[in-house]
């Protein structure tokens, strides 16, 4: 009887040694582009491809504060959709298609609006969206606290892989003013 249940588990372990070994050659593969020399043939060169994207998000200013204007700038083509964390790990859906829209939650502009777009500009004292919570019909305030809040855009943001979207980081101060710079004052020696 043991025996029955021996050979079948024995397989399955087998199974799984062999599908590790293509995981790891498959992304073996997707680390290097091979490249055909033209100076000897059939010389194959390996040749890494880099890690670093070029960003398709970013910010100008990294901390804004209650009531400022906050302007996520875009290169195209880009996502369709765009959602923020905040803080506490709360998401909401800030750009979605406009056919998605369901009682009074509605996005700040549409993903059809969103696609042709280069700069959106957000003020931290009165966006509000979709906060993605079951039995809420509304849209929400987004910048309701100090910390740091996520920008996420993508075509998909319901990912565990970041290397499908993009994101920027911004630290909010929800204080309504920008500390005063401290002047100096120099003295002439006469």
């Amino acid at each position: 009887m043991k025996l029955i249940l021996a050979i079948p588990a024995a397989g399955l372990l087998f199974s799984g040694v062999l599908g590790l070994n293509n995981i790891s050659t498959t992304r073996a593969a997707l680390r290097t582009t091979v490249a055909v020399s033209n100076q000897s043939p059939g010389a194959v060169e390996k040749t890494p491809l880099s890690t670093q994207k070029a960003p398709r998000m970013w910010v100008n200013k990294k901390q804004v504060f209650k009531g400022e204007s906050l302007h996520l700038h875009f290169t195209r083509p880009h996502g369709a959709y765009l959602g923020v964390i905040d803080p506490q790990g709360h998401f909401f859906y800030v750009v979605f298609p406009a056919d998605q829209s369901l009682g009074k939650l509605t996005p700040l502009v549409s993903s059809e609006q969103f696609a042709d777009l280069e700069e959106l500009a957000i003020n931290t004292a009165c966006l509000k969206a979709d906060p993605y919570v079951s039995g809420v019909l509304e849209n929400k305030p987004v910048f309701t606290q100090s910390g740091t809040y996520r920008f996420v855009m993508g075509d998909v943001l319901h990912t565990d892989d970041e290397r499908f979207v993009d994101i920027v980081q911004v630290h909010y101060r929800h204080r309504a003013r920008r500390p005063a710079k401290t002047a100096v004052a120099y003295a002439a020696n006469d």
